[in-house]
C-alpha cells in the first residue's frame, strides 16, 4: 500500500508542477505595458473599493522616451525570435548604467529574465532575477512579486539541473510575505503544498493543501482534483508513518476516509475517488486485523465499495472487471462473480482467452452451475489443451451423466501436453473416472480394460492413501462388471426362455 501511494504522490506532484510551470514563461506577444506594469499603480485597477495598501509607498520614476524606444527594439527582436540580437541589445544597454535610472535598469533586467525563460536558460534567468531584486525599491510590488514567483518556480523544474525545493520555498514564501493578504490565492498555497510533497513533509502538505482548498472555496472556484489527491495522499502517508502511535494513525486514516467519502459524494462518477474510498476501508480493516482488533463491518466495506462502483457503470477496462470479479470471489459470492465475468466477455471488454475463460468457468463451478461451467471450460480448452481443465471436464461430465463426453475428455486429459497434472494420483483419478463413465455407458469390456490397467499401474502394495482407495474402488467396479455381465446374461436367458414359452403356446 505504502509503495503505491508514494508512487502516486510523485506522479501527481509532477503533474502539478507541469500545470503551474507553464505560467513562468512570458508570451512572445507581451506588450510594453505588460512588461513595465502600470507604472504608477500600487493597488488594483477598477472602481471597486479595496482596503488601503499597508505597505510603504514606492516612488517610481517614469521611464524616459529614449528608454522606451530601446525597449521596443528589444521587444521586437524577441517577438521575431531573434534572441541573439535581443541579447546583444540588452547587454549593450545594461553596460550604459549612467544613462539609465535604477528603475529603467531594473526593467531591462526584467526583460532579460523574460528572454532567458523563452530560451530555457534557467541559470541566466536566475542571474537576471537577482539583478531585478537588487532594485526592489525602484520597481512595483507587483513586479517584485512576479519575479519572486518566477524564481521559485524555476527551482522546482525537472529540466533545471539546479532544482532545489528548499530555495523554491524560500522565494515563494517571500512572494507571499510581500503580497497583500487579499491578493493571496489558492494557487499560491497549493503550489507551496506541492513542494512540501516532494520534500516529504506531509504535515506541511496537509497544512497548505487545506489552506488551498479553503481559499478556492472562498474564491468560488472548483477545487482542483490534484489538490484533493495530494491532501488524501498526505493523510495516508502520515498514517503509515504513525503506525507506532495508534491514536494519531487512526486519526489520519479516518481523515483519509472522510475525504474520499466526501469526494465520492461530490463527484459520484469519478471512479478514482471510489478506488480511494475502497483503499481506505481496506487499510482500516488491515490495521485492525494486525492489531488483533475486530474490524467490524468496515472489513467488508472495501468490497462493497468496489462492487457499488461497478453497478454505477464506472468500469470500462478489463483490469477493473477482473478486480470486481476477484473481490466478489473473496466474498464467496461466486454466482455474482460469474455474472460480472460474463458481462465483461459479452461486451468484449475482457478478452476471450484460455486464462479468462478458465477463471469464469471456475466461478461457475463453485457456484454449482455445473452445466454452464462445463460449457465454459470446453471453450477454454479450445485455446489450450490444458490437462488440469480437461481433468475437471472429465469429472464434470461424469457428474452430469454425460458419459460419452466424460470418456472423450478423459482421453484428451491423459494425452495433453499443456498444463500440469500434478503427481500420479491425478492420472489415476482420470483413468478411474474414465472407467466409471465407460461402465455407465454400457462399455463393459472397455471399462474392464481401463480398471485392470489402473490396478496394474497402481499395484496392490501402494502406501499412498488415495492410490490405495482408487485401487480398491477399481476392484469393486471389476466385481460390478462381472455381476453386470451375469445380470445381462441372466436377463437374456430369461428373455429366451420366455420367448420359447410364448412360441410353445402358439404351437399347442
Amino acid at each position: 500500500m505504502k509503495r503505491s501511494i508514494t508512487t502516486c504522490f510523485i506522479v501527481c506532484g509532477a503533474l502539478f508542477f507541469i500545470e503551474f510551470g507553464v505560467e513562468i514563461t512570458v508570451k512572445h506577444t507581451s506588450s510594453l505595458s505588460h512588461l513595465v506594469g502600470v507604472i504608477s499603480a500600487q493597488g488594483v485597477d477598477g472602481d471597486e473599493e479595496k482596503p488601503e495598501d499597508p505597505r510603504p509607498e514606492r516612488k517610481l520614476s517614469y521611464p524616459s522616451q529614449e528608454w522606451g524606444i530601446q525597449l521596443d527594439k528589444i521587444t521586437a527582436a524577441i517577438e521575431a525570435e531573434e534572441f541573439d540580437s535581443a541579447k546583444e541589445m540588452l547587454d549593450r544597454q545594461l553596460e550604459r548604467t549612467r544613462r539609465w535610472t535604477d528603475r529603467e535598469l531594473a526593467i531591462f533586467h526584467q526583460r532579460y529574465l523574460d528572454l532567458a525563460l523563452l530560451t530555457f536558460d534557467y541559470e541566466l534567468a536566475l542571474e537576471q532575477a537577482e539583478k531585478v531584486l537588487e532594485y526592489r525599491e525602484d520597481i512595483s510590488y507587483n513586479t517584485e512579486e512576479r519575479v519572486l514567483w518566477t524564481v521559485g518556480t524555476i527551482y522546482t523544474r525537472d529540466d533545471f539541473e539546479g532544482q532545489d525545493f528548499e530555495k523554491a520555498l524560500d522565494y515563494l514564501q517571500q512572494n507571499l510575505d510581500l503580497k497583500l493578504d487579499w491578493e493571496e490565492t489558492s494557487d499560491d498555497y497549493a503550489f507551496i503544498g506541492a513542494i512540501y510533497n516532494f520534500l516529504n513533509d506531509f504535515y506541511k502538505v496537509e497544512e497548505w493543501m487545506l489552506r488551498a482548498t479553503a481559499k478556492a472555496i472562498e474564491e468560488g472556484k472548483k477545487v482542483k482534483s490534484t489538490w484533493w489527491e495530494q491532501l488524501w495522499q498526505a493523510y495516508r502517508v502520515l498514517a503509515d508513518e504513525l503506525m507506532d502511535s495508534p491514536t494519531e494513525r487512526d486519526s489520519y486514516l479516518q481523515k483519509a476516509l472522510n475525504l474520499s467519502q466526501f469526494l465520492v459524494l461530490s463527484e459520484i462518477e469519478e471512479k478514482e475517488f471510489w478506488t480511494k474510498m475502497a483503499s481506505d476501508y481496506a487499510k482500516i480493516a488491515a490495521v485492525a486485523t494486525e492489531s488483533n482488533e475486530d474490524a467490524g463491518p468496515v472489513g467488508l466495506e472495501a468490497y462493497y465499495t468496489i462492487e457499488a462502483a461497478y453497478h454505477f457503470g464506472l468500469y470500462e477496462e478489463a483490469g477493473e472487471y477482473k478486480n470486481v470479479f476477484s473481490v466478489l470471489r473473496v466474498q464467496g459470492v461466486e454466482n455474482r462473480a460469474a455474472m460480472v465475468y460474463k458481462e465483461g466477455l459479452d461486451l468484449e471488454i475482457v478478452e476471450r482467452n484460455f486464462d479468462n475463460l478458465f477463471e469464469y468457468g471456475e466461478a461457475l463451478y463453485y457456484s454449482t452451475d455445473l452445466e454452464r461451467a462445463a460449457e465454459v471450460y470446453e471453450q477454454a480448452v479450445d485455446y489450450k489443451e490444458d490437462a488440469t481443465v480437461l481433468q475437471t471436464l472429465t469429472n464434470l461430465h461424469l457428474l452430469l451423466d454425460n458419459f460419452e463426453e466424460c470418456i472423450s475428455f478423459a482421453d484428451r486429459a491423459l494425452n495433453a501436453t499443456e498444463g500440469e497434472l500434478g503427481d500420479e494420483t491425478d492420472q489415476a483419478r482420470i483413468k478411474y473416472d474414465k472407467g466409471v463413465c465407460q461402465f455407465y455407458n454400457d462399455d463393459l469390456d472397455e471399462s474392464e480394460t481401463t480398471m485392470e490397467e489402473l490396478r496394474e499401474e497402481i499395484g496392490n502394495d501402494s502406501d499412498h492413501d488415495v492410490l490405495e482407495r482408487l485401487w480398491n474402488s477399481a476392484g469393486q467396479y471389476l466385481d460390478l462388471i462381472k455381476a453386470e455381465r451375469k445380470r445381462i446374461q441372466y436377463k437374456k436367458d430369461v428373455d429366451e426362455a420366455w420367448r420359447e414359452y410364448e412360441e410353445s403356446k402358439k404351437r399347442s
